[in-house]
């Protein structure tokens, strides 16, 4: 690890550091980041291995980067909020009262379907939970498409009974 203090643009961003600080947060209008921006200028200044640029240098260089944030700013329509009006935005996760609830249900339905006859049972898990059509299911079990209708009315009848109404 560098000791930045020995290196020449230790001293550079220990007299400059505060003056381009002031100066981005000018043109950022009071906006978050004026600082990471300046730590960007020196960065790249330590990575070219040029420290002898004067405060012209540095000056343009921090204007570009504030310009260049300000532009990115705008094209991805971000939106800078404070703590407080942060704090306000709805969590869009359901509360741990819905999320035992949720599960409750489910377990009830789990439950249900277990209940149903095992023929009715595969009829409804390959319709409802798999995604198949009933030319698939009918195919699949090697019955006949009417009797996957006849099945899956029967186990709808049988969860509507169990479950009661919603």
């Amino acid at each position: 690890m560098m000791d930045v203090g020995a290196h020449p643009i230790g001293s550079l961003y220990a007299a400059e550091r505060g003056r381009l600080s002031q100066f981005v947060r000018r043109l950022l209008r009071g906006g978050a980041g004026a600082e990471d921006l300046v730590q960007q200028v020196f960065l790249r200044l330590l990575v070219s291995g040029c420290p002898g640029h004067g405060r012209a240098t540095l000056m343009a260089a921090a204007r570009n980067l504030a310009l260049n944030h300000l532009r990115d700013l705008r094209r991805r329509g971000e939106t800078v909020l404070s703590d407080e009006a942060f704090a306000q935005i709805a969590d869009a996760a359901p509360s741990p009262e819905a999320v035992t609830l949720y599960r409750s249900e489910l377990r009830r339905l789990l439950e249900a379907v277990a209940a149903l006859p095992p023929r009715r049972r595969d009829i409804f898990v390959l319709s409802r939970f798999e995604g198949l059509s009933h030319a698939e299911i009918a195919a699949r079990l090697d019955i006949a498409p009417r009797t996957v209708v006849n099945q899956l009315v029967a186990a709808l009848a049988s969860l509507d009974r169990t479950l009661g109404p919603a």
